[in-house]
């Protein structure tokens, strides 16, 4: 009678408060419970630190509402945190909860192209993989903590590892972070229960009524880190199953120690020590369940009631600031708490859940979206992919469609093109990016009433006959220039300069810039946002197409007439023309190139038809400045066999080192000219598309502020070119085309 006396006071407590939350399924109602308690817990901050473990499980759900919606500020709190606090972690080498905030610095590395997130992680991985302690994991002992030896750590350190070996493509992380995981769980998981001890002071350990103590919020936490390990996990890792085995297990001992309300209480084997609703490791079941859910683990019409009677009752213990209560404080085992107890780590596992619940909905309400799955079939992580679907092939209406990126859990951009060039609109392209080995999955969804994912455009081309006829174009990391016919001539209308070389003008923001440098005229310095300090003058610049004919190198002049075909959100694109110029020997070339770039990217792409008269082919390619007298002189990488050539320039006095690179798909020769410029070159022949790429970066830009990163960016990318990613779409099998999936 007493323990139906108290429930029952639990659950009038929980209806009579202020709710602020409801419980209706509906993607705005969740996304608005999200931004709600998001919003309240930045508000009123605990005082702990906030790189330690607390708040790195709270970062882990900000940073999932960030993915799942770029526009709001989540993603924008994160980075301001880790610039402030230099990517950094706290000083324990080896201590599981120091490491939990590097989920989030992971998140930003790959999703921003920036390897400086990830930096002093890795370092300190690096030690540990390199010095492993071997030590007990009794907790009993000294030094133990320098092993997973309590449950929690296994969601503050193993989805780590698993991130770092997605994001470097090193297997060697996921080789220790399987190694620890199973000695953890070889010593705390109980093969009878399926639940976890919190450490072994609790194997003897018994509840009030004799039960042993699993403690929610511990096993909360592994249950949270088991679906985030395997969402990022490659799908043919060898030890998957153990994981998917121990998820699956878990699930089945969860649902039956879900207490009638919804919630799980702080024993799980005993629900009347104490009989309070925890919110903590109800939320985090809660997402493990839905995820499993969502990624056909976990049988929906067997786990979904549990999901839903778990997510009432979080939504019931919010208030209408949006607080939520119920959880217990910092400890290790169960023990008393109320209502108006809160704490940054149950916000995190909550955000995790709201997010994973959009999915169910999304699913739920579009029954006939089709699915693009994508494999990275390489150990790479590749920065920026673009994805072109074909509208008519697949049935779908330009005007309706919705494209939901299924690991964000985002509607993502996309950009309508004309691939055929007949004046109709036929395609959409939309990016992404891929971890090493990694599968995602896209929903292609013809709903209207679903409102667009936000789409500022930032990239962009146009003509500028106000700079002396320039040919302009960038996106949200490059911007660079061609030269027209105008510059040739002599002062004050030109500047006699005759070169079909490229130039490189740095950014270190996302929107566009270059009809405001123009606008301006100034920028040669910079005030805020960039500038242009790369010279070019007769030579290739950055990539650059020249002739080597009989050893002696032909370029064109200045571009001769120019078309604008698109800006957008994904992708800019226009064409130039070159004059017919001559090559030496009786031959002549003419030119017609089409530039391209695309979101996210580093490398713009060239592709050029040339006419050749007096031969059937020639040699040639594009060429890298890399002379002294321009201070182009930098540390300089050489790798024709893979098809590329970098160089990370030396840092000029208060305006940083840039990067250059050019990359030929395929194997190339190395060749140098008169001028100090440096080609990889190929065969030509005449009416058939050559294509290479011409890449750049600013240290300027906070990203590759080091050589060694800007050589790992460009190997990626000419591995990537190497590599196709492999696509299905509803299990129909995908033509790969130069970096762009075609179906």
């Amino acid at each position: 009678m007493q323990k139906i006396i108290i429930s029952t006071i639990l659950l009038t407590m929980l209806s009579l408060n202020l709710q602020g939350a409801s419980d209706v399924w509906e993607l705005e109602t969740i996304q608005k419970n999200a931004v709600m308690a998001a919003d309240w817990m930045n508000a009123n901050p605990k005082k702990h630190n906030h790189l330690d473990w607390t708040y790195g499980a709270y970062y882990s759900g900000i940073t999932a509402l960030g993915l799942s919606d770029p526009a709001l500020p989540y993603l924008d709190q994160i980075r301001e945190l880790g610039r402030k606090n230099g990517w950094g972690h706290l000083p324990r080498t080896y201590h599981a909860d120091d490491h939990c905030i590097g989920q989030s610095w992971l998140e930003i590395a790959a999703f921003d192209n920036n390897p400086v997130p990830a930096e002093r992680l890795k370092l300190c991985f690096d030690y540990i993989i390199a010095n492993q302690y071997k030590g007990t994991l009794d907790f009993t002992k000294r030094n133990n903590q320098k092993r997973w030896s309590w449950c929690d750590a296994l969601f503050m350190s193993p989805t780590v590892f698993t991130k770092m070996a997605g994001y470097t493509g090193d297997e060697k992380y996921l080789k220790f972070m399987d190694q620890e995981f199973k000695t953890t769980s070889d010593l705390l998981y109980s093969k009878e229960h399926h639940l976890y001890f919190r450490d072994s002071r609790f194997f003897d350990k018994k509840t009030k009524n004799g039960k042993n103590v699993f403690w929610c919020r511990g096993n909360g936490w592994v249950y949270g880190g088991l679906a985030i390990i395997l969402r990022d996990m490659p799908m043919d890792w060898p030890s998957r199953p153990f994981y998917e085995k121990t998820f699956k297990e878990m699930s089945a001992a969860l649902k039956l120690a879900q207490h009638t309300d919804g919630a799980w209480r702080p024993s799980l084997l005993d629900l009347e020590d104490p009989d309070l609703p925890e919110m903590s490791g109800t939320s985090f079941f809660t997402f493990g369940m839905i995820w499993g859910i969502n990624n056909g683990l976990l049988s929906q019409a067997e786990y979904l009631p549990c999901v839903k009677k778990s997510w009432a009752i979080i939504c019931r213990s919010i208030n209408k600031e949006g607080r939520l209560g119920w959880v217990q404080p910092i400890g290790d085992r169960p023990n008393e708490y109320t209502e108006n107890d809160c704490e940054v780590y149950a916000v995190g596992a909550f955000l995790n859940a709201a997010v994973e619940l959009k999915k169910y909905v999304i699913a739920s309400d579009n029954p006939k979206r089709k699915t693009i799955t994508i494999t990275n079939p390489v150990s790479i992580y590749r920065a920026s992919e673009t994805i072109t679907v074909n509208l008519a092939d697949n049935k779908i209406s330009a005007k309706d469609l919705r494209i939901f990126d299924t690991r964000n859990n985002a509607f993502t951009p996309y950009q309508l093109i004309d691939r055929n060039n007949d004046g109709k609109t036929d395609s959409a392209i939309f990016k992404t990016y891929m971890l090493a080995k990694q599968t995602r999955t896209f929903w292609l969804i013809n709903n209207a009433a679903i409102p667009k994912a936000h789409a500022p455009l930032i990239c962009f081309n146009r003509h500028f006959p106000e700079r002396m006829d320039d040919y302009g174009w960038e996106n949200d990391r490059i911007a660079a220039r061609m030269y027209g016919p105008m510059v040739t001539q002599p002062p004050p209308k030109g500047e006699g300069l005759t070169s079909s070389g490229i130039d490189v003008w740095n950014k270190n923001v996302r929107y566009p810039v270059l009809e405001k440098f123009v606008k301006n005229g100034d920028y040669h310095h910079n005030h805020g946002e960039g500038m242009d300090n790369y010279k070019v003058g007769p030579g290739r610049g950055c990539g650059g197409f020249s002739v080597l004919n009989d050893g002696k190198y032909y370029s064109a002049q200045n571009w001769a007439t120019s078309k604008h075909i698109c800006n957008g959100p994904v992708r800019t694109q226009f064409e130039v023309t070159f004059k017919s110029w001559d090559c030496g020997n009786g031959v002549r070339i003419t030119e017609n190139r089409t530039v391209s770039l695309d979101a996210g990217s580093n490398f713009t792409r060239h592709e050029s038809v040339f006419t050749i008269k007096g031969a059937k082919r020639v040699t040639g390619g594009p060429g890298l400045d890399i002379t002294v007298a321009k201070a182009h002189n930098g540390i300089i990488t050489l790798k024709p066999d893979q098809g590329w050539l970098a160089n990370y320039e030396p840092e000029q006095k208060k305006k940083g080192s840039i990067g250059t690179s050019i990359v030929i798909p395929g194997k190339a020769a190395i060749s140098m000219d008169e001028l100090g410029c440096i080609y990889l070159i190929g065969q030509v022949t005449s009416g058939k598309p050559f294509v290479w790429y011409a890449g750049s970066c600013w240290s300027g830009a906070g990203d590759f502020i080091k050589a060694e990163y800007w050589n790992n960016c460009v190997a990626a990318f000419a591995e990537g070119l190497a590599n196709p990613l492999k696509i299905t779409i509803n299990n129909q099998g995908i033509k790969y085309d130069n970096k762009t999936i075609i179906f």
